[in-house]
């Protein structure tokens, strides 16, 4: 822990202390803030000035083991909020609780926002508790993944696991999905904008590098200028290849419904990518969009005569089969991907949207021919 009581209950933030001045506060008696057992200073060369219980026992701030990276990088971001004027406790305790956010900023609006730096992993129902508790609590969590978990893969893609992918923010409607990664080596951030989902763990999206000193907090949720062509044909070229690969290795329910293309005459490599879009919402699906939006022609859209209408409704109905039962917590759109899909189909001609949820089909289908 970076800060510890004093048996007047004052709470002493150690890093904050020259070296010789460490060496006198170790004469007085430190208390956990949580147990309020006895701890013990840890300072030196290589290691950034903490506390240490005394004795190992079960306490709230023992449960998880703090490495040197994480420590150094929640330092780092108190001292950023501390710069820019605003109010942030470090480790503070939220009343009637037992959670203690990495750090609580409190907002000039009287907002609170717990921020958690996340470089380890975390199982699904603790992430749920937390956001639960945070949210009965009226605090936002905000949740900033260690740089040590980013996995860029090439200039726009980079793998993320599912796991990952639940920390995917979209805090206002207008913004793109992101995510947010903080090096405590390197001091800046990185955030990746503009992501789009392939239903596996590769992801494209774009990324900015901002390094700490250069930024101030409210800009780490603006949009950011998107390289549109670089960012699909990115993720064209991934669907192409996806597609052509043999699913030896593939989940059961993937195998099924390539037998249900073989039945009807059709192979993967047979499918046309230019019917195949990307799509934000991708996250409520569990199955690639070759997967999801091809059984869309095929069950629905190609046996729709031309100048026939299909609700949307009906879509999302066939559609279920593929979807997971919960999204990322910090989701404001609430649009589901078949209606981003079929209005990418109207804005290219394929169908045309009557009402608000009503599509009529305005030209015969890309592959009709083969099946």
């Amino acid at each position: 822990m970076l800060q510890a009581e004093l048996e007047d209950g004052r709470l002493v933030l150690l890093a904050a202390y020259r070296t010789e001045q460490i060496h006198k506060l170790r004469k007085h008696r430190f208390l956990c803030p949580a147990c309020k057992k006895a701890v013990i200073i840890r300072a030196g060369k290589k290691v950034i000035p903490h506390f240490a219980h005394e004795q190992i026992h079960d306490c709230e701030l023992n449960r998880t083991g703090e490495s040197l990276y994480h420590m150094r990088g929640k330092l780092q971001l108190f001292h950023w909020f501390k710069r820019q004027g605003l109010t942030v406790r470090l480790e503070e305790r939220i009343e009637k609780s037992t959670r203690r956010p990495d750090l609580l900023l409190h907002t000039a609006g009287g907002k609170r926002l717990a921020i958690e730096y996340q470089c380890a992993s975390i199982s699904d129902e603790e992430l749920f508790r937390r956001n639960e508790a945070y949210e009965h609590d009226g605090i936002r969590p905000i949740w900033i993944l260690g740089g040590n978990r980013l996995k860029r893969t090439s200039t726009f893609m980079l793998d993320l696991s599912k796991r990952d992918q639940r920390f995917l923010m979209q805090y206002k409607r207008d913004m793109p999905l992101q995510l947010l990664y903080y090096c405590s080596d390197s001091e800046a951030f990185c955030n990746v904008q503009h992501i789009l989902l392939t239903g596996k763990k590769q992801t494209v999206g774009q990324f900015y590098f901002l390094p700490l000193q250069q930024i101030q907090f409210p800009e780490l949720f603006h949009p950011l200028p998107k390289n549109h062509q670089k960012i699909k044909q990115t993720w064209i070229d991934f669907q192409s290849r996806m597609a052509a690969k043999p699913l030896t290795y593939a989940p059961g329910n993937m195998k099924r419904w390539v037998l249900q293309l073989y039945e009807r005459g059709l192979t993967l490599q047979e499918i046309p990518v230019t019917i195949l879009y990307p799509v934000e919402a991708q996250y409520h699906m569990s199955v690639p969009p070759y997967i999801w939006q091809t059984d869309l022609w095929l069950e629905q859209l190609i046996p729709l005569p031309v100048m026939n209408s299909i609700s949307l409704e009906r879509l999302k109905h066939v559609s279920k089969r593929w979807e997971v039962l919960h999204k990322p917590y910090a989701i404001s759109s609430d649009i589901h991907p078949v209606e981003s899909y079929m209005n990418h189909l109207c804005l290219h001609g394929w169908f045309e949207q009557m009402g608000t949820d009503v599509y009529v089909k305005k030209r015969r289908s890309p592959f009709s021919e083969m099946i």
